[in-house]
Formats: structure tokens, C-alpha cells, sequence
């Protein structure tokens, strides 16, 4: 599995790559979980790394998370991806589905909510 977190928070996006290394027993997480600071970089990582899996936050130093979802669905290198959306702006929800976001997390994060997703996609770990 290869996933994608654009988030600004460093220490969340590190967090978060570390529960879901942990969660999903990937073995070799520095090739299956890269965590990206700006959309320029997450998109540089989506290219790469071709995930299965893109966790994406609104507010990025570069632009809004949700005006992306569109372009990243429709990307050759994202086919299948699923997109989970994080906002604290929770006014947000029906607009990122709308742009085709498959999930939506509130912010503060909830680690039993991103393991909910996985569980409910029926994603074998």
C-alpha cells in the first residue's frame, strides 16, 4: 500500500505516517509513505510514489486542498486513489465530496477515525 499525506504540520503529517505504518504493518514505510509539506511537493510525491492512498489538508502554504481534489482524481498517476480530505473547517464535508473526495476527517485529528477508514474500506492489514 502507498500513501500520500500533504499536510503543513510536519509533526502531524510524521504522526500520522507512524500510526499508519503501525496500523497497516507496512514493512518498508520509507518507500510506501511519503508526507509532503506543500501542494508542490505532494503532487512531486503523487507522481513518484503512484499511491493507493492520498490524506490531503485544506490549508497549505501554496493553495487549498479541496480546489485540488478534482486534478488529482483525474490524473493519470491517481487512478483508483482514494482522497481523504482534513479540515477543521468542517463546513468543508459536502463540498469535498462534491469534488470527489472519498473521505473527511475533522481536525484535531483522530487516530480512531483514520483507522475507521481503513477498517471500513475493508483494507486487509
Amino acid at each position: 500500500m502507498r500513501i500520500v499525506i500533504i499536510e503543513d504540520e510536519r509533526d502531524l503529517g510524521v504522526l500520522m505516517r507512524n500510526f499508519l505504518v503501525r496500523q497497516l504493518n507496512i514493512k518498508s514505510p520509507d518507500a510506501s509513505i511519503k508526507v509532503a509539506v506543500t501542494l508542490a511537493e505532494g503532487f512531486q510525491c503523487i507522481s513518484e510514489l503512484k499511491p493507493d492512498w492520498i490524506f490531503i489538508d485544506n490549508n497549505l502554504p501554496d493553495g487549498k486542498g479541496i480546489d485540488e481534489i478534482q486534478r488529482i482524481k483525474i490524473a493519470e498517476t491517481s487512478k483508483g486513489t482514494k482522497i481523504v480530505m482534513m479540515s477543521a473547517m468542517t463546513n468543508l464535508r459536502e463540498e469535498a465530496f462534491k469534488r470527489g473526495a472519498d473521505y473527511f476527517l475533522d481536525k484535531p485529528i483522530s487516530f480512531v477515525e483514520v483507522k475507521n477508514i481503513f477498517t471500513n474500506s475493508n483494507i486487509r492489514h
